[in-house]
C-alpha cells in the first residue's frame, strides 16, 4: 500500500513539474495581451513595432512641400524700370542729373515693388544687362531696345522715363513698352509735374497712373496714403541718388559715406537705412573708421 501510494505521488509530482517546464518554455504573453483572467496593461500597446513609411505617401508629402518647384513659379507680370533720362534740365542750382536719373529709377521700383501683384526686376540686374550691351551711352531708348533688354531680364513690361528740372519745377514723363510685342503702349504715356520738394509724391502718382493705364494690379489705398505721408526733402533724394550711383560704380566707400550723411540728416529716410542694413553697415562709423570697402558687404538685396 505504501509503495503504491508513493508511486501515485511521484507520478503526480512528475506531471506537475513537466507542465511547469512547458509553461516556462512558451515564454511570456504577447505584447498588448495578458494571461486569461489577468490584468490589462495599457503600456503594453506602446511597445508595438513602428510601421514602415509608405513610399507613396512620402512622395505625396514631398510634392506638397512649399518649396516645390511648381509652387515657386511666379506668374505675376514682370516689370523693369530704365534709369530716367535727363530731358534738358536747367537752373541756377543744377543737380547731378545722372545720379538723379538713377534715383528716380530706384524710387519708382520701390513704389511698384510695394504692389504684391507685380514682380519687379532688380535694378542691379538691369544695370548688368545695360553695361553688357553698352547701352548706357545715350539716354534715348527705343521700343526695340527696351523689348530686347526686357526679354533678357524676363520682364513682361519695361518702363521708360525721363525728367526735366526747370528752375526747381520738376516734370516726370514715362511710358510702358510691351516686351512680347515690342510695341509702345501709347495709352500708358503719363506725365506728372510739381515742385522739386514734392518728388516722392510725384513718383507715387506716376506709379499709380502707369499701372492703371496698363490695366495692372493697383496699389492699395492704405499703402499709398502711408507712402505719401513720408517727408523726403529734395536734398535727401539728392544724397540718396548719389549713393546709388556710387554703388553702381563700385565705390562702396563713397556710397557708405553718403548714406550715413543721409540717415544722419534725414533719419526718416527708410530706404537709406535699409540700404545700409543690406550691406551690413551701421549708420554710424566705428571709431577710427569712416566706412571702408571692407566694412560694406552686401548681405542680400531686395531690389
Amino acid at each position: 500500500m505504501i509503495c503504491r501510494g508513493y508511486f501515485r505521488l511521484s507520478r503526480s509530482l512528475f506531471l506537475f513539474v513537466f507542465l511547469i517546464g512547458i509553461g516556462c518554455a512558451s515564454g511570456p504573453p504577447e505584447s498588448g495581451t495578458s494571461a486569461p483572467g489577468g490584468p490589462q496593461f495599457p503600456e503594453a500597446a506602446e511597445a508595438e513595432p513602428e510601421q514602415e513609411a509608405n513610399p507613396a505617401v512620402a512622395a505625396q508629402d514631398a510634392r506638397d512641400e512649399p518649396g516645390d518647384q511648381e509652387q515657386q513659379v511666379d506668374d505675376r507680370p514682370g516689370v523693369g524700370v530704365w534709369p530716367f533720362s535727363n530731358g534738358g534740365s536747367f537752373g541756377p542750382d543744377p543737380w547731378d542729373y545722372e545720379a538723379f536719373g538713377i534715383g528716380l529709377q530706384q524710387m519708382l521700383i520701390t513704389e511698384l515693388a510695394l504692389n504684391s501683384g507685380l514682380r519687379l526686376v532688380e535694378r542691379s540686374r538691369l544695370r548688368e544687362i545695360i553695361d553688357e550691351l553698352e547701352l548706357g551711352q545715350s539716354g534715348f531708348v527705343d521700343s526695340n531696345t527696351s523689348a530686347r533688354v526686357g526679354s533678357l531680364v524676363q520682364a513682361r513690361y519695361m518702363i521708360v522715363g525721363g525728367f526735366v528740372d526747370a528752375n526747381g519745377t520738376m516734370r516726370l514723363d514715362a511710358r510702358i513698352d510691351d516686351v512680347e510685342t515690342g510695341e509702345i503702349l501709347v495709352e500708358t504715356a503719363s506725365r506728372v509735374q510739381g515742385d522739386r520738394e514734392d518728388i516722392l509724391d510725384m513718383v507715387i502718382q506716376l506709379a499709380m497712373e502707369l499701372t492703371e493705364a496698363a490695366d495692372l494690379p493697383s496699389l492699395p489705398d492704405q499703402v499709398v496714403d502711408e507712402r505719401k505721408a513720408l517727408d523726403y526733402p529734395s536734398e535727401a533724394i539728392r544724397l540718396y541718388s548719389r549713393a546709388l550711383r556710387r554703388e553702381e560704380r563700385g565705390d562702396l566707400d563713397g556710397m557708405v559715406e553718403l548714406l550715413r550723411q543721409l540717415t544722419t540728416d534725414f533719419p526718416q529716410h527708410i530706404e537709406g537705412r535699409q540700404m545700409l542694413e543690406q550691406y551690413g553697415v551701421s549708420d554710424r562709423p566705428r571709431p577710427g573708421q569712416s566706412g571702408s570697402r571692407s566694412e560694406a558687404r552686401p548681405v542680400g538685396r531686395a531690389l
